[in-house]
């Protein structure tokens, strides 16, 4: 039996990438962790977790946050500070 697997923007290592899907919120969460702006890919995580049941579609929808934060150039302090 094969794992599932999703593809998305890591904003941690800021590639796309196809990788074993996670199976729990803590994976999840492990795969936001280990940089110096892991607090807010999390904070963001849990806020489209909130709104979306699905653990792989949060995390792929918070890639996609920042995806277009790190295209523009723009962090999200930056943008959090400005609102």
């Amino acid at each position: 039996m094969s794992a599932t697997t999703m593809r998305w923007y890591n904003p941690t290592r800021r590639v796309e990438e196809e990788v074993p899907a996670p199976m729990s919120e803590a994976q999840a969460i492990e795969m936001l962790s280990g940089h110096p702006d892991s607090e807010q890919f999390i904070e963001v995580y849990q806020r489209l977790r909130s709104r979306h049941p699905k653990i792989v579609q949060a995390l792929i929808f918070t890639g996609e946050t920042f995806y277009m934060e790190h295209r523009r150039g723009v962090g999200l302090s930056a943008r959090l500070a400005a609102n």
